[in-house]
């Protein structure tokens, strides 16, 4: 038996296969001396390859993004035209008697150590680039991989760790379980996992030195349990368990088309966050009072490039059209950080970077593009335009100035789309927390999003197994600059709703009600049991919670005291 992190809910059994990414399955084959020269030609040809990829790739950012921020594909260029590192891959083939892939493997592994030694940030960071036109290598001589999985049935999913975009990759209805060596509760894998309503326990250090592919696994994603192989008799015990969570859905199933509000009778928004359009099948199916957070940057995650911007508009357009009357809040790409697409700007810190507004506030024509597929979709439905990682007042300015003149382009080429779009931001860095009051006289909403709130309020990374720990929801510094936000948008008559994990946590609601929050945005998975949860805590007694949760110390003290709260309800 195993212990890990429980990340996500829920209970599943089955095949695992293992997720490995290309340096995982080369292994180093030897060759006749007749074959030296067809796999030294091989080597040759993908660099031909990637050469023109390179600099495909470098004209299209030089054309949507700019010179500049071209350049970095020139570093990669160099190095793929290094004569002096090519012949040492060439050497290798042709001294060790090994395969190609073999050799650029060996190759990308010495340059790994030599720059691992070195002090200088910038040198250090090089490394990056290797391992980039490596994988191409690798890439164009292999050809796609296709994911390791020989099991017609659904599998378990183990790995290292699972980025965002490997979790996206994964069809829902072919994985049962999450399992990884590394990553967090609150790491973006285990959120999207979450989201998916798929079970995942992370954090289980030597998982894949202990498991095979095809072993027989339990995943207990509520206690954070892995069983390998496990006797007949356990299987039939969690056989119960999961008929006992079949039973528990369905009793939740029946809450579907009970309107969200309290036990006595105060009502409130419960809106949907989604990131595709499986995230929206949901949210119709438990019927949310709306998309309070539409995550536009995940189908260019998925493309790996910037979508046009009549391909955003087919996306909006559907979105909105299907929730219509009940509105839709679009955000503008949040791209960066752990969200990677292929920016060229390599940084050793993403998540303090150049990211999300600071780059499209500089790079105006792609968020101006979007903007207009969003605005076009306005037309078919209830629109609001979010923007995300906002810091300061003069951010907000400048963003709601484009989308002014943004509103005025589309009128002079006369297209038909809703007046006067709300425009609101996203509040989750203390900045603007803290400023909350002056924020209200500049847009017509905001949104607090708590998981980068709290990482960067408590100066935490959340996907640090290291520091995972000190990620702390409810510690009293998140609560009062929540608690600011909310009183900032009352005064003003401003709405302010919630859209972090924080609100989906039913054990939270009366404490988030309590502190005056209306309008909630959770993934549609947890819809149920947040109407759940609000039906059995009245508006006086959650005020009783909130006034209670800030006078007390610390968050252990607050979490306790909430769990006590949720057990005497059920009682």
């Amino acid at each position: 038996m195993l212990k890990g992190i429980a990340a996500s809910p829920g209970v599943a059994m089955g095949k695992v296969c293992i997720h490995k990414d290309i340096f995982s399955h080369i292994t180093v084959l030897p060759i006749e001396d007749q074959e030296i020269g067809n796999e030294i030609r091989r080597v040759q040809r993908a660099v031909e390859d990637i050469e023109e990829a390179i600099r495909n790739d470098q004209e299209m950012i030089r054309k949507k993004i700019g010179p500049k921020e071209a350049e970095i594909f020139s570093a990669h260029l160099s190095i793929i035209e290094d004569s002096h590192y090519l012949a040492e891959i060439f050497e290798r083939i042709a001294t060790q008697k090994i395969k190609a892939e073999a050799a650029v493997l060996l190759q990308i592994r010495k340059y790994e150590e030599v720059f691992s030694k070195v002090e200088n940030p910038y040198l250090k960071d090089r490394i990056l680039d290797i391992r980039d036109i490596g994988t191409r290598l690798l890439e164009s001589l292999m050809g796609p991989l296709d994911f390791d999985c020989p099991f017609q049935e659904p599998v378990i999913i183990a790995g290292l760790e699972l980025t965002a975009k490997d979790t996206l990759r994964l069809k829902k209805d072919r994985v049962w379980a999450f399992i990884t060596e590394q990553g967090g509760k609150e790491s973006h894998a285990a959120i999207l996992a979450r989201a998916m309503g798929i079970p995942a326990v992370l954090g289980m250090e030597g998982l894949l030195s202990r498991i095979e592919k095809g072993d027989f696994l339990i995943v207990d994603g509520n206690l954070g349990l892995i069983v390998v192989n496990p006797p007949e008799e356990m299987i039939q015990e969690y056989h119960q368990v999961q008929e006992k969570i079949k039973i528990r859905r369905e009793n939740l199933h029946l809450l579907i088309s009970s309107p969200a509000a309290t036990l006595d009778g105060c009502p409130f928004k419960l809106m949907a966050n989604i990131g595709n359009l499986l995230d929206l099948e949901y949210a119709l199916r438990y019927q949310a009072d709306g998309i309070g957070l539409f995550r536009t940057e995940l189908p260019f995650i998925m493309g790996e490039r910037f979508l046009s911007e009549e391909e955003q508009f087919d996306l909006y357009r559907t979105v909105v059209e299907k929730m219509n009357p009940k509105e839709v809040t679009i955000r503008t790409l949040d791209l960066g950080g752990d969200k990677f697409l292929k920016i060229p700007h390599p940084e050793r810190n993403p998540f303090l970077g150049y990211r999300s507004t600071r780059f499209f506030l500089k790079e105006k024509s792609l968020l101006r593009s979007q903007l207009m597929a969003i605005m076009k979709a306005s037309r078919y439905g209830k629109v609001k335009i979010l923007f995300p990682m906002v810091c300061d007042m003069d951010e907000v300015r400048n963003l709601v100035i484009l989308a002014k003149e943004t509103e005025r382009e589309l009128r002079a080429r006369g297209e038909d789309f809703q007046k006067d779009i709300p425009l609101g931001v996203m509040v989750e860095v203390p900045s603007l927390a803290i400023l909350a009051h002056k924020l209200m006289k500049e847009v017509d909403f905001v949104s607090i999003g708590t998981n980068d709130l709290v990482q960067f309020t408590l100066a935490v990374d959340r996907d640090n197994d290291l520091v995972s720990h000190l990620y702390q929801p409810l510690h009293l510094s998140v609560l009062y600059l929540i608690r600011n936000v909310v009183d900032a948008g009352r005064a003003h008559g401003k709405s302010v709703s919630i859209c972090g994990e924080m609100a989906g946590n039913p054990i939270f609601f009366p404490l988030l009600f309590g502190l005056g929050l209306r309008e909630f945005s959770v993934s549609p998975m947890a819809i149920l049991e947040v109407k759940e949860a609000a039906k059995k805590v009245s508006e006086k007694k959650a005020c009783e919670v909130a006034r209670k949760a800030l006078d007390m110390d610390s968050p252990r003290e607050i979490a306790q005291f909430l769990e006590a709260s949720s057990l005497s309800e059920r009682i």
